[in-house]
């Protein structure tokens, strides 16, 4: 298949959380290109979904929604956009994320010249709440953003694939993984970029295009941040990656700014949540691999 110079996007939007998708849908639909479409994938029951903007606008009239009708978790959802879209390349951004134009195209483009797989930076946008002492740049990947003095990586709050060649490959997103429900589980996103490039995909990294993700009070909390590291070291077990995750987590976790004991403090109690989540993973797959074992003996 050959590319056009300014190939259509599917802009897709995962969501789990319909408090936030009238507000997801405003800022997408404002960056859009005018041949691209808007593809909504609500893990939600219909009853649940929201009111969404509606406009006689171009762009609102190229939104397509469809329900899960429960939640089936991120992965899923992902995977289900990736079926459902009409054009070949797909855009994925998270319902907290604010587009820009530009990183929309900047994406295009890099797909247009090839690139498989691509991504943008993401930074944390505050909302005016002041950073705590507890959250070096060495942390805000637990907040689904890049460290501002870091190279930046393709992370799934927003990139872009080529569904055709992913589908070639044999590659989609591990249902294992994801957000699902209450639970915090991630690596949906890094497992598919590694799974693709493995199998000769190319990816490119636009480290000075950007867009900013909402980032609530909520979530500028050290229990949150450490229930979240938690739950990254559930994922990489759940992955099978646990001896690397482990080291990379404390190598990001030391690499923040601030005071060197302080640094080295916040290292320490990040990755001990992260081996934590780690060894609950592991305990809880051997104790659900006997309790099948053990019905299957009973048969």
């Amino acid at each position: 298949m050959t590319l056009g110079a300014d190939p259509p996007l599917t802009i897709a939007v995962c969501s789990n959380r319909p408090d936030l998708l009238p507000g997801a849908v405003a800022r997408t639909a404002a960056a859009i290109g005018p041949q691209d479409r808007l593809l909504i994938i609500a893990d939600m029951p219909a009853q649940h979904l929201p009111a969404l903007p509606t406009s006689s606008s171009p762009q609102l009239s190229r939104i397509r929604v469809l329900c899960n009708e429960e939640n089936q978790g991120l992965a899923h959802s992902r995977n289900k956009a990736m079926k459902e879209a009409t054009t070949r390349h797909l855009v994925f951004l998270d319902d907290d994320i604010i587009p820009t134009a530009e990183a929309l195209a900047r994406m295009r483009a890099a797909l247009a010249a090839g690139a498989h797989i691509t991504g943008t930076r993401i930074t944390a946008h505050l909302q005016g709440h002041r950073r705590p002492w507890f959250l070096t740049s060495g942390q805000l990947h637990y907040l689904g953003s890049h460290a501002p003095a870091r190279p930046a990586s393709i992370w799934g709050g927003s990139f872009a694939v080529d569904s055709e060649h992913a589908r070639l490959l044999g590659v989609g997103f591990d249902e294992r993984l994801g957000r699902i429900g209450g639970s915090l589980t991630s690596a949906e996103d890094t497992t598919f970029v590694r799974e693709m490039t493995a199998r000769g995909a190319t990816a490119t990294i636009l480290h000075d295009a950007e867009v900013r993700h909402l980032i609530p009070a909520h979530r500028l909390t050290l229990a949150y941040l450490l229930r979240r590291a938690f739950w990254q070291g559930r994922s990489e077990a759940r992955r099978n990656d646990a001896r690397r995750g482990i080291g990379k987590e404390w190598g990001r976790n030391r690499s923040g700014d601030g005071a060197r004991p302080v640094r080295a403090a916040l290292a320490v109690l990040y990755t001990a949540s992260v081996l934590l989540g780690v060894c609950w993973e592991v305990i809880t797959r051997r104790q659900t691999g006997a309790t099948d074992a053990e019905t299957r003996g009973g048969r």
